[in-house]
This record gives structure tokens, sequence and C-alpha cells, in this order.
């Protein structure tokens, strides 16, 4: 996360727009909150080891998954965290897991807790949205009847806001099959509230932001695995699991949230905890470039490219075009990203 001085920039004098200060005996212009009541621990481990792609499988001819980090490495201490081994530093390697004294009781201590750690946070794939829809009414009606939740406990997330009515209409008719009304907010309902009495609340993800409940259901979650602006589809992903109190459920379909869950399942079971290398401020400033946020007219070029790459290889498969009729230093280029032995 960039600092306030490179987020606002300098006047013309060369002076910060914005800083934020802790002046010796003057209030601190920056305050961290330091217990967390809005989320569990496991989750908002969870959330964060995600959201900086973390677990994440390095890409081929990368060193490292992942997506995004601080600059400054000391703000994992400041947002809850502690070193459990290693070295908190750029360019070492660092184990953090949630400082104790940062969560409630009634998530950390075993005598008082009101959840355990493998019920508040689970993954869940599925071969196609209709099937995602059906297991997630049929853990909705047995929240409603047997779990003792309100509809008002309830919160749906879809990932992508522009497909959101569209995927909206699969979860719909799944719950009316089983009597339970649903609402997309803002559209068949108002826009100045999420929720509805003894209506599910299903919501794109910029709706979301601000609102949270007991129980959240991320449907699509695969959406947010890999592609352009990785960083936006990432920090989606935290938003929408740090919307939930107690219990979230992350589904998606495909292969895409095959990999998303065993990024999951990686911090599970060290004990949800976060161990990669820390990256060095120039590799830091190489993956920023990477994910960052795209112009249409560069998302639109890159779709030709990769619309005319898929052709070439549609082509060599087919036996239409040879290999050798590409360009040696095409060649030499393509080998380098994919070896010849990669399978």
């Amino acid at each position: 996360m960039p600092s306030p001085e490179a987020l606002f920039g300098e006047n013309h004098n060369g002076q910060p727009l914005v800083q934020l200060r802790k002046d010796p005996n003057r209030p601190p212009q920056d305050i961290v909150l330091p217990v967390c009541y809005r989320n569990t621990p496991w989750a908002l481990t969870v959330a964060h080891g995600l959201g900086f792609g973390i677990a994440r499988e390095a890409p081929q001819g990368s060193a490292s998954g992942l997506v995004q980090i601080f600059d400054e490495p000391e703000l994992w201490d400041d947002i809850g965290y502690e070193v459990s081994s290693g070295n908190l530093a750029l360019g070492a390697h660092v184990t953090l897991k949630r400082k104790a004294e940062c969560s409630p009781v009634f998530f950390t201590d075993p005598d008082k807790a009101l959840i355990n750690r493998d019920d508040a946070v689970a993954f869940q794939s599925f071969a196609d949205v209709e099937e995602q829809a059906d297991w997630v009414a049929d853990q909705i009606e047995k929240n409603l009847l047997e779990d003792e939740l309100l509809a008002r406990d309830i919160l749906i997330i879809l990932p992508d806001a522009y497909t959101s009515k569209r995927q909206f209409s699969f979860i719909y008719k799944a719950l009316m099959e089983r009597g339970i009304q649903s609402h997309l907010a803002g559209v068949n309902s108002s826009r100045d509230e999420i929720f509805v009495n003894d209506s599910i609340a299903v919501t794109h993800i910029y709706r979301a932001k601000g609102n949270e409940a007991a129980m959240v259901y991320v449907l699509n979650a695969d959406h947010c695995f890999s592609g352009l602006e990785l960083s936006k589809k990432r920090n989606t992903l935290f938003t929408a699991i740090t919307r939930s109190r107690a219990w979230v459920r992350v589904c998606g379909v495909g292969q895409a949230q095959e990999r998303l869950t065993e990024e999951f399942r990686k911090i599970r079971d060290k004990g949800f905890v976060l161990e990669f290398d820390y990256p060095n401020a120039a590799e830091i400033k190489k993956m920023r470039r990477i994910h960052r946020d795209r112009s249409e007219a560069e998302q639109k070029q890159i779709n030709r490219s990769v619309s005319d790459f898929s052709s070439i290889v549609a082509q060599i498969d087919s036996g239409e075009l040879s290999p050798d009729a590409l360009p040696d230093e095409l060649l030499e280029a393509l080998s380098r990203i994919v070896p010849r032995d990669h399978k």
C-alpha cells in the first residue's frame, strides 16, 4: 500500500499534500483500532492471504505468487499480526499470525468461544452455477430452519458487478423453489437499503462495501482467481470475505475455484498463519506494474493480442500451420516463458 505522500502527491513547493503524523504530545492523525470485532481472526487471515496472493502458486517464470504487498513491512504489526518465525523485512522469509489480543475473547478463548475456526471459513467448488445455486439455497434453508438465523443475518455477494443481474437469476430461482424470497439490492429493492425483512439480500461487491452479516455466501469467487487487473480482483475477494461477522462460505465454479480453494487449504493447514518470502522494493514495484488496473484501450489491445495468439495456436494444433513458420525470435521467446519440458 503506497504511503499518503505517494498517494496524494506534492504541492508546487515539493511538500506532501497529505501527511498522517504521530507527533509527541499531540493527538495522532492516524489511529489503528487494536481489536477487530467485525471479523473472526480466521476469516481475516484468509482474506489477507488470498487478497495478497500469499499462498498462490507462482506462475511459470516467476519466483512468487504474490499479487501485491505492503511497501512497509511494519504495517503488518499495525493491522494486528505478529512474527511467528523469520524476519519481517524486505527480502526476508517470514511467518505471520494474528495477535491474540487483537481479537475478542469470544473468538480466541476456547472456554468462551462462540465459533470455532473449522466452521468459520469454508470453501466449496462446483461444476456449474446451477449446482452452486442449489447448494447455497439448501444451506440457507438450513440456516433459517435449523440454525435460527433470520433472513437479515444472511448476505450473498457476487464479485462481478457487470454480471450480477444474470447471476442473481440462478440463486433467485433456487431459493424460490424452496419457498425463500430474495432480492438484488438496489434493483428489485430500495437503493438505500441492503437488508429487507423476510428476504435474502443479494448484492454485487460495490454495494456490499460498508455492510456486513453474520453469514456471508461469496458466489463465483473463481472470478477473482486470475486474469488482468488481478490486484483489483483479489481486493474484491478480500472485501467480500470481510463482510462476515461470523461465518463465510466462499463458492465458485471449475478449476479456478479448485485452485483458489487450494490456496485456502494451504493457509488453513498451517494453522491460519501467513508464510512467505517478503519481496524487495524492486519486486514490489514490478508486481504492482503487472497487476495494476488497466485502461479500456489497454484491455482491448491485450484481448486482441490474446485472440491473435490463440488463433495461431489453433492453426498449429490442427496441422494447418507448422511451428517452423514462426520467426525464430518468437519461438525463442516462447521457450523462455514455457520451457519445452513443461507439461
